[in-house]
């Protein structure tokens, strides 16, 4: 389609876009086989956002939000999407103060993908709690120390364990276990030991999906996940925070710093909730490093209190 911007042509698109073939599965898996049980290294990569691999800025999509605040018809949209004007001064000031307003659902026409392998099998499972937010609130109720901030839009597609044979998986090791050499080994032996089983059971004719039984939660999956930027900014609140797992809060901690270098005013002040909010919404449990949301209320109404005192024939309020 022609247009004011042309998009690099990637010599890779016919294979992208081509049928599946079970078999590229089967290389794959070739590709990475071994004698032993690999440990692996989260590893992490943006494959889309919108206008990449073009001369047009990704930001400028968050100008569409414009039409809500003046009549703009179709020609005035598509000339701010891939004109000069405004400037990308006036676009970073003009997220930001979306983001500063509430106003995130314009934060959910921004798309993007990203790719992830050398991830445990189980911190992986917390990806699934972002398919179905927590905006399906019970009606009526306030959640004051639960900021809704998300959508409920999140797609993934995980390698399955049901049609990749795991004969030489690689799996995660906790950074705590290298403190203790001894239990270190043990849990090396282990992934040895259930590479045997994995081999064994495929031997011996068992299904495969209930061969991968034995594999343990340190197995590493990769996956892909796509997402709106509302909803990724939700994701960091909680996945950036230092009660997060620690696997889990590195993932997330690399894919700020990514997605920081491509929409810094998409995703300005994004990160941990105190970060992002200048409080913190884990109650009793918080970290310490910003004031609770129960902190702030209760000196806002100490505050209050206190000028109701000073106000002309005021005195202690008793409510």
């Amino acid at each position: 389609m022609a247009g004011p911007y042309q998009g690099k042509q990637d010599p890779s698109d016919e294979k992208i876009h081509s049928s599946p073939d079970h078999s590229s599965e089967r290389s794959s898996a070739d590709k990475t086989s071994g004698e032993h049980p690999r440990e692996v290294e989260l590893q992490v990569k943006i494959l889309y956002y919108p206008f990449m691999g073009t001369n047009v800025d990704t930001e400028r999509l968050l100008l569409l939000p414009k039409i809500c605040y003046a009549p703009l018809d179709i020609g005035e949209l598509e000339r701010m999407l891939f004109g000069d004007k405004p400037s990308k001064e006036e676009v970073g000031r003009f997220i930001r103060s979306l983001i500063n307003s509430g106003h995130l659902g314009a934060l959910e026409h921004w798309y993007t993908t990203f790719a992830v392998q050398g991830y445990s099998r189980i911190s992986s499972q917390q990806n699934d709690r972002h398919r179905l937010m927590k905006v399906f609130k019970d009606a009526g109720v306030v959640y004051y120390n639960e900021p809704v901030q998300a959508s409920p839009d999140v797609s993934q597609l995980q390698q399955s364990q049901r049609y990749v044979r795991e004969e030489n998986f690689g799996y995660v090791v906790p950074p705590s276990f290298r403190a203790h050499p001894d239990f270190l080994e043990r849990f090396r032996k282990l992934q040895e030991e259930v590479r045997q089983i994995q081999r064994e059971g495929h031997a011996r004719g068992i299904p495969a999906e209930d061969v991968r039984f034995a594999l343990t939660n340190a197995t590493e999956t990769r996956f892909v996940i796509t997402v709106n930027a509302r909803q990724l900014r939700h994701m960091f609140n909680l996945r950036c925070c230092q009660r997060a797992q620690w696997e889990i809060r590195e993932l997330f901690t690399k894919l700020l710093y990514e997605y920081k270098k491509i929409a810094p005013n998409i995703f300005y002040r994004a990160g941990a909730s105190c970060e992002d909010f200048g409080y913190c919404p884990e109650g009793k449990m918080s970290c310490g490093r910003a004031p609770t949301i129960d902190a702030l209320r209760e000196a806002y109404e100490e505050k209050h209190r206190l000028s109701r005192r000073n106000e002309p024939g005021g005195g202690e309020d008793v409510r």
